[in-house]
């Protein structure tokens, strides 16, 4: 196979492998989705608490849709449950036609989580006749849910939960995104939990007030509890070790009776219908659902496969090879020491040297050997530089100034000198 064909087959199957990773990758948590659906497996959906309770409470736990006054009436039969209803849309209590007060009083238990009043159309309001209703704690900071705020320490407020026959008191921290409102109660509620804001610095400075946020009364054969805080039953309060236990001491106030979630965005017990547990939540997924933006990148993938195939069979230029440029000064050296050997002008050869050497001294040693007037404290410092005798050293030097004035030196001589002053030059460099 040529090598175009080659590199072809590679990118394409690349390709395969990143868009089976993109189809199979999961998104990023989308913190400002309070949906609490079952299918949500964001942090405040319900799909991961679902799970969870389904399978640590005994008793049995399930949720309803739209359809839970036909569930009620056609499967139930009379047997009394738990129901929690959480009240994170608008007048939910108008969704469904089960009367919520007559459901208590006939011995069912309801766990309502809301942060609002409650009423009917016809104006019999439910808070009215349970003796409850909400208000504000405080009035300041209204916190938004997202991982900086829920991360922020210092935006905690204590939960403390009050001792009775069931549990002993215990406090739990939580962040102030999940609660602004206390409920208030009359006297036939027993109050479960209280909370202490946190002291916030800056503009929204308090003084740390504190609210009933949760309680239990006996209404009819039943029992009611009531929690200002509905975000806590969500994947994250589940999943979070300090709301877990509060969440679960809530729950265990209804006695052991099966525990049924109300959730309107939940399909009809009655209806024939499997949910697909293969969706995918990847980012490819919007793309490939929407058709305009699927076309658009089929388009995309082919004209990049194009290109590839395009690429790969262009023809490449050749390179030429380009031979490094050729040293010469070797021939400059030989041709230079040629000339003096066969001239055998021995003097002109040690002046040379002898400048090339009184150069290297002043370079590197800081010596001027060619002033006359401080040339013995130049030659002391070239002593003390070398480890040569002053004395030694300073006849060396005056053999080889005197030299350079000569007529004509023997080649034993020449040699002599040169190794003098490289031995000298030897020494400083060590």
């Amino acid at each position: 196979m040529k090598a175009s064909r080659i590199f072809v087959v590679v990118i394409i199957a690349l390709m395969a492998v990143i868009l089976l990773f993109e189809m199979n990758a999961p998104t990023r948590y989308q913190w400002h989705d309070i949906s609490q659906s079952h299918k949500s497996k964001q942090p405040f959906g319900c799909y991961v608490m679902d799970s969870v309770l389904r399978g640590s409470l005994p008793q049995g736990y399930e949720v309803l849709g739209n359809g839970i006054e036909k569930y009620i009436s056609k499967k139930y039969k009379g047997d009394k449950h738990t129901f929690l209803f959480t009240n994170n849309y608008d007048d939910f209590i108008n969704s469904f036609d089960v009367n919520l007060l007559k459901l208590i009083e006939e011995g069912n238990n309801v766990v309502i989580a809301s942060d609002d009043n409650l009423y009917y159309d016809d104006a019999k309001y439910v808070s009215e006749e349970l003796g409850f209703y909400f208000q504000p704690i405080g009035d300041i900071y209204t916190a938004h849910f997202n991982k900086e705020t829920l991360s922020d320490r210092s935006r905690y407020d204590t939960i403390r939960w009050w001792a009775d026959g069931r549990f002993d008191t215990a406090t739990y921290l939580v962040s102030t995104a999940f609660c602004d409102n206390e409920v208030r109660m009359s006297g036939s509620f027993r109050t479960l939990a209280t909370l202490t804001k946190a002291k916030h610095k800056g503009k929204y400075a308090l003084e740390a007030p504190t609210g009933t946020i949760a309680g239990i009364r006996y209404y009819g054969k039943g029992k009611v509890v009531m929690m200002s805080m509905p975000m806590l039953f969500s994947n994250y309060g589940i999943l979070n070790d300090t709301i877990r236990p509060f969440v679960l001491r809530l729950l265990s106030e209804c006695d052991n009776k099966p525990v049924v979630r109300y959730d309107p965005s939940h399909i009809d017990w009655d209806v024939d219908y499997v949910e697909d547990e293969q969706d995918s939540d990847s980012p490819l997924r919007y793309l490939l659902a929407n058709r305009p933006l699927r076309w658009a990148l089929y388009l995309a993938l082919a004209t990049l496969v194009a290109f590839v195939v395009f690429s790969a069979r262009r023809r490449q230029r050749v390179i030429p090879i380009i031979k490094p440029p050729v040293n010469h000064m070797m021939d400059f050296v030989k041709r230079i020491g040629g000339i003096y050997y066969k001239r055998h002008d021995n003097v002109d050869l040690l002046i040379k040297k002898y400048v090339t050497f009184s150069n290297d001294l002043r370079a590197k040693a800081m010596i001027d050997i060619d002033n006359f007037d401080s040339l013995d404290d130049e030659l002391m410092s070239l002593s003390n530089r070398t480890g040569i005798p002053f004395n030694e050293l300073h006849q060396q030097i005056r053999d080889v100034m005197n030299s350079t004035n000569e007529d004509s030196i023997s080649d034993e001589k020449l040699k002599r000198l040169i190794d003098v002053m490289n031995d000298i030059m030897h020494r400083i460099n060590i």
